[in-house]
């Protein structure tokens, strides 16, 4: 069983299921509080606060199970958790280092970067094309709209056209601008390469030949 982290400053978090819908209900937290959910399984609705209800992907078997899992993250995180008896539990789990978090890491990595090179080097992650992050994004948006063009039924259209316009017409200037960025800022300084890319030197050129007369051509 992990240790529970430093208890953090934020309101307690309650996990219970409800008596009128029988769903299970967490209430209270921060961000990082709902980050934890949401990645256990659990729905974000905003209706005048925010609070999340458990999928109802999670078998009814299963709710139980999934609620101590979200219970035992959240404590983990050194927060405090308030269940009823079917969701409690006293152990902790620690959470995997997610893509969310990755992203979150390069992001401080280019705030406390020393150059402009420096941003444009970490900015390669982010721009690279086929599988780099916003390439990424492009094909998520893209798959959702072939999961609505399968589900077929007259609203769904519209949903996959949605999709492939945040694709083509937001994300595409923005992968555009920051490409641009990634080079303004490279050509910005004249700083070496980083080890391993430099260029080979060139080779020099070779003596002139002398033809059967002795010229030099």
């Amino acid at each position: 069983m992990n240790e529970p982290a430093t208890p953090r400053k934020a309101p307690t978090v309650t996990v219970a299921r409800d008596i009128d819908t029988g769903r299970i209900i967490a209430r209270g937290g921060d961000g990082l509080a709902h980050g934890i959910l949401e990645r256990t399984f659990f729905l974000r609705e905003v209706h005048d606060a925010t609070w999340h209800r458990m999928s109802p992907t999670v078998l009814p078997a299963d709710q139980a199970a999934v609620a101590q899992l979200a219970v035992a993250r959240l404590q983990a995180a050194g927060y405090r958790v308030e269940a009823d008896a079917e969701c409690a539990t006293a152990t902790t789990q620690d959470r995997y280092v997610t893509d969310g978090r990755s992203i979150a890491n390069l992001a401080a990595a280019i705030r406390e970067a020393a150059s402009p090179a420096e941003v444009s080097d970490r900015l390669e992650e982010v721009t690279a094309a086929h599988d780099g992050i916003l390439a990424s994004l492009d094909q998520l948006l893209h798959s959702l709209a072939a999961v609505y063009d399968r589900l077929g039924g007259p609203a769904d259209r519209h949903v996959a056209a949605r999709m492939r316009y945040l694709a083509e017409h937001r994300l595409g200037p923005i992968t555009a601008d920051l490409l641009h960025t990634r080079a303004e800022l490279a050509d910005r300084t004249t700083a070496p390469a980083r080890p391993g890319t430099a260029l080979p030197a060139a080779a020099p050129p070779s003596a002139p030949a002398a033809t059967a007369s002795g010229r030099i051509r």
